[in-house]
Formats: structure tokens, C-alpha cells, sequence
């Protein structure tokens, strides 16, 4: 897959044949782009677990920017269900803690720009830096609003 700015290039996980009828094969084209999306997105997942500072410039090169931005978005919801779990459990500071660590990736993001980077990857990096600076906002409105998770709706 080729995306339509033509910076990205994602090859297919499986082998796909075009062969028979056009409507066949274009449905199984459909299926193979899902399936490589779906295997790199359960990778690129699994491998923010591993990430760091040092790294995350590469995990981020490595993968194609929907998968990037869609791993970082669900780490993020997770996340912040998790500190609601935790302040939900005494501990008050979670979400706090949890600003202070988004407002240092946000840093790291910031500063990754400003160095030497590819034209893909830093319109990576600046897509993250968006997404990111607006997931700090809302954190820090939770915080200022004071909102914690009730069982009721």
C-alpha cells in the first residue's frame, strides 16, 4: 500500500494473488489491506510497551503514521481509565502524575522536530504533537474539573 501523499509505503504481512474476477479480487486486495493493518497495528501496540526516550524515534520511523497515531490514542485511553482507576483507589495524584508524564513526551516530541528528520517522519511527529497537545488539554481540564469515575451514568 501506497499512501496518496506517496510518502508511505506499507508492504502486505500475506502474499496476495490478483487473479479471477476483478470484483474477487478486489475484495480480497480489501481484506489483505485490513489484515496487514490490523497485524501492524497489534505490533506497533505491543511494542510502545518497550519503548522509551531513546527509541521512540524509531518506533515512530518504523511504522506508517495511521498506526502510529492510532497506537498512541488507544495507549492513551488506556491510560487515563487507568488513573481513574487509581484515584478511584486513593491515589489522588494519578491523573496529576499522569500530566506531568504527558507534558514530558510532549517535550521529547517537541524536540525531536527540531532536529534532522525525514519529511514522513516529521509529519509524524508534528500529527503526534497535535494529538498529543490536545490529550495534555484534556487531562488538565479532568484535573481542574476535578472529574473521577462513578459506577453510574
Amino acid at each position: 500500500m501506497i499512501s496518496c501523499v506517496g510518502t508511505e509505503l506499507v508492504p502486505l504481512t500475506s502474499p496476495l494473488k490478483l487473479l479471477g474476477k476483478v470484483e474477487i479480487y478486489l475484495q480480497d486486495a480489501i481484506n489483505a489491506m485490513r489484515s496487514t493493518l490490523k497485524d501492524l497495528a497489534g505490533a506497533a501496540f505491543a511494542q510502545q510497551k518497550l519503548i522509551n526516550k531513546e527509541n521512540r524515534k524509531d518506533w515512530i520511523d518504523k511504522y506508517a503514521a495511521q498506526i502510529i497515531l492510532l497506537t498512541n490514542n488507544i495507549t492513551w485511553s488506556v491510560d487515563v481509565e487507568a488513573k481513574f482507576l487509581a484515584m478511584a483507589n486513593g491515589d489522588m495524584n494519578a491523573m496529576k502524575d499522569f500530566f506531568n508524564k504527558s507534558v514530558e513526551l510532549l517535550k521529547d516530541l517537541i524536540i525531536m522536530v527540531q532536529g534532522q528528520l525525514s519529511r514522513p517522519l516529521r509529519q509524524k511527529v508534528m500529527c503526534l504533537i497535535t494529538l498529543d497537545t490536545h490529550s495534555r488539554d484534556v487531562i488538565d481540564r479532568l484535573i481542574q474539573e476535578h472529574v473521577r469515575k462513578t459506577d453510574e451514568f
